[in-house]
């Protein structure tokens, strides 16, 4: 009893200092709601063993109590979140082996609370930065660039201005020559711990490792898109008017293109819905609705006029003498920060 005692205290501090950090200093709702629950299921786990639990804590005469503060260095408050979270799995293990002599609803418990700490892990260090990338004012559309001997220098220009939301798109080029495209862009792109979003393409997607993919109305559904890469990947999907919109959202798309804004020549316009399908699209929406099509510094106020806060640009930004300037001014001209 008193090893179990020890490990719930364990486990709910580490626990604890994970979720404070979710909460705190990343303002992730969803991550510090998950690690909320997983105190819930230890919680239960302590309630099965009843008051003969704290009864048996003797702190005096615990041979590894240490009164003074642990002798540790942690070089960032991931670092300390990370550390809590695995101090957390590893004291609900113990609590689950030693449970087995007592109650087995208890170590059934603790088994719920560890698995849905590896969930809440996941939620914390994988989907929290994927869900801060989306909140990018200005996602970057990499086109016709991989036969480009520059895009690396095009690429360095916007990662130092701080872009890190890319979608790449390569009709043009065979599957193979953009799987290595893409790993190469990724080697670039991982020290800044950018996303990379594949359009149409989920197997080049998945065989990258890429963080999604973008899907066009006739490209492969949502659904089969997630068996393919997983329920952790980005998925977003181009929309024309708001029916198609609100489809994707409730089909469980993490955000939607919209458009075209304006006339565009990176690509074939399907239709060109101009500013205001801006207006008419974003009301009862709940995830990121980026805007597409012929966007520059010069037409984007009339975006922002009609409620965009998100844009999606190609040509201007690969095309710009300065890439990294001219997003820095598409950030400014939309009103949000890098």
């Amino acid at each position: 009893m008193r090893v179990i005692d020890a490990n719930l205290n364990r486990a709910r501090e580490g626990l604890r200092t994970a979720e404070e950090y979710a909460r705190l200093v990343l303002e992730d709702a969803p991550a510090a709601q998950a690690l909320k629950d997983v105190r819930k299921h230890v919680q239960a786990c302590t309630e099965a063993f009843g008051p003969g639990l704290l009864a048996a804590r003797d702190i005096e005469g615990d041979p590894g109590t240490r009164p003074e503060a642990d002798d540790v260095r942690r070089g960032s408050e991931r670092d300390i979140a990370a550390a809590g979270l695995k101090r957390a799995q590893e004291a609900l293990r113990v609590v689950e082996e030693f449970a087995q002599l007592h109650s087995p609803a208890a170590a059934g418990a603790a088994a719920k609370a560890r698995y849905a700490a590896y969930q809440a892990e996941q939620s914390l260090f994988v989907l929290t930065p994927q869900r801060a990338a989306l909140a990018s004012p200005v996602m970057v559309v990499f086109s016709n660039m991989a036969a480009r001997d520059d895009w690396r220098d095009v690429l360095a220009s916007l990662l130092d201005a701080g872009a890190r939301l890319f979608q790449l798109r390569e009709k043009d080029i065979s599957a193979r020559n953009f799987v290595a495209h893409v790993v190469a862009f990724k080697a670039v792109t991982r020290k800044h711990e950018a996303t990379v979003i594949i359009n149409d393409r989920a197997d080049v997607a998945a065989a990258t490792g890429a963080n999604g993919v973008h899907l066009g109305q006739d490209d492969l559904d949502i659904v089969h898109a997630r068996k393919i890469l997983g329920p952790n990947a980005l998925i977003g999907i181009s929309t024309h008017d708001r029916a198609e919109a609100l489809d994707a959202q409730d089909m469980g798309a993490d955000y939607v293109g919209i458009g075209a804004m304006f006339h565009t020549d990176t690509k074939k316009v399907q239709s060109l819905g101009g500013p205001a399908l801006v207006s008419t699209v974003r009301p009862g929406m709940n995830i990121p609705v980026f805007c597409i099509g012929g966007i520059r510094q010069d037409n984007v106020a009339k975006l922002v006029g009609h409620g965009a806060r998100h844009i999606a640009v190609s040509s201007a930004l690969l095309n710009a003498s300065d890439p990294g300037a001219e997003y820095l001014a598409l950030c400014k001209a939309l009103g949000e920060r890098a």
